[in-house]
């Protein structure tokens, strides 16, 4: 309760003033007592403390909420621990140390990145973890030594328990709500710096893990990190790839496409993929909602299904045409069902669709709730530390697709938490929850 209250921002200009007099003493006065340093280690943690003051000064200057509002307390103590902790704290761990920072804004579109950093090489773990409802699973690996992973399950890392580090990290994330953190928190915590933050592993060359392998064998293996590759943001979930697997699912098969359709069952049901909130390469989002409409026309279905587990957001502009689509439909057939399948990857601009959806129709919610709130602080506006280079966001708009709403988020009517056995077999049990709840009479 006190960290949520300290993110509200609730406090007088006066005392938003204090603060900020009181940081610009403290990092002075921390600057001139900092222990005897070679210049090179004078430079740096000079050139650090100069971008935690930047930070915050841009803050002030662009955050939808902290452009009127003083600072949440929290931040600026969190600001002055970590200038003064610059000469302890590894270049890697600076950068998650900013996203702690950068967390108490209070929602998923204020944050820092782990890599991208000019004075910075960010290294991580070679593999993707994902934290399914039976624990956190290694999903997939970047290097060839490391693909025997996949599909074990993450049992300490050092010498710590996964789940408590798991749960150390939540609070220093930039999220929405608390579903964010499930979908943030694991493929962060492969990065160096979240690993010395939260699991206590001092920064080198490999990271002791203890695994619990799909033969049933608890292992423990010194990881190799990698430099980081190129990447843009948290990539969507691929089908399973550990041996044996059955033939993907519907909803695993092709997420790299923004939209697609299909029917199931004859014409009695139709399931529409939307994984992002663009255009594509060969069709707008304008011209697909134009051949959703006309396929609903012709073919009828009692059952329209819509799949957002994958759509993380894109551009809400786009969003008119497909929601009149979904709405005449249902609108001119009443005895038709709408399903909305949404996850721990559905937000931004798709959880205005989720929004709009629950105004402007009858549709029926499945899956986990979504990371993010109906009404939200939300617009990316990048932003880039002037010393270090390091590269993040500050939310400069805010999104109230329904006005007074202040759930923390649309709860599904159908609860699916996906397990790690689930996923490995290939199987969607959310789809086949759906489809039995579709066949019941109303």
């Amino acid at each position: 309760m006190l960290t949520r209250s300290l993110k509200s921002g609730r406090r007088s200009l006066k005392i938003a003033a204090t603060i900020a007099a009181l940081l610009a003493a403290f990092l002075a006065t921390t600057a001139s007592v900092a222990p005897a340093q070679t210049s090179t280690d004078s430079d740096r943690t000079a050139g650090w403390r100069s971008d935690i003051a930047y930070y915050l000064d841009q803050m002030r200057r662009q955050h939808y909420v902290y452009r009127s509002k003083p600072l949440p307390s929290a931040m600026v103590i969190a600001a002055q621990q970590l200038s003064a902790n610059v000469p302890r704290y590894s270049d890697e761990r600076m950068l998650a140390e900013l996203e702690h920072v950068a967390s108490f804004a209070g929602d998923g579109h204020t944050y820092m990145l782990p890599f991208g950093a000019k004075r910075v090489v960010a290294h991580m773990l070679p593999l993707r973890l994902y934290q399914f409802s039976d624990g956190l699973y290694v999903i997939d690996a970047l290097s060839d030594s490391t693909q025997k992973w996949i599909g074990a399950r993450v049992l300490k890392i050092g010498n710590k328990n996964a789940e408590d580090v798991i749960n150390a990290e939540r609070p220093a994330l930039s999220v929405d709500n608390r579903f964010g953190y499930l979908w943030v928190g694991p493929p962060l915590l492969s990065f160096a710096g979240y690993l010395e933050k939260f699991a206590g592993v001092a920064p080198g060359a490999s990271i002791p893990l203890t695994m619990g392998t799909r033969a049933g064998q608890v292992v423990n293996v010194n990881v190799p990190m990698v430099v980081a590759p190129p990447m843009r943001g948290i990539p969507k979930l691929p089908p399973s790839k550990v041996s044996g697997a059955q033939t993907p699912p519907l909803y695993l098969k092709n997420v790299a496409q923004n939209f697609w359709l299909t029917p199931l069952g004859g014409d009695s049901v139709l399931y529409v993929q939307f994984n992002q909130v663009q255009d594509a390469p060969d069709e707008t989002l304008a011209a697909f909602a134009g051949r959703l409409g006309a396929t609903l026309s012709a073919k009828r279905p009692r059952t329209l299904i819509i799949d957002v587990r994958h759509n993380n957001g894109g551009n809400l502009g786009l969003l008119t045409p497909l929601v009149t689509t979904l709405h005449n439909y249902e609108s001119s057939n009443p005895d038709a069902r709408v399903y909305v399948l949404m996850g721990r990857n559905t937000f931004s601009a798709a959880q205005v669709f989720l929004g709009r959806m629950n105004r402007e129709t009858n549709a029926r919610f499945a899956g986990e709730p979504s990371s993010s709130r109906p009404n939200f602080v939300g617009e990316e506006s990048m932003v880039q530390l002037p010393w270090s280079g390091a590269i993040g966001s500050i939310s400069d708009r805010y999104h109230e697709t329904i006005p007074g709403d202040t759930r923390e988020w649309i709860a599904p009517s159908i609860r699916y938490n996906p397990s790690a056995r689930d996923y490995f077999a290939n199987r969607d049990p959310l789809l086949e929850m759906v489809l039995v709840d579709a066949r019941r009479p109303r």
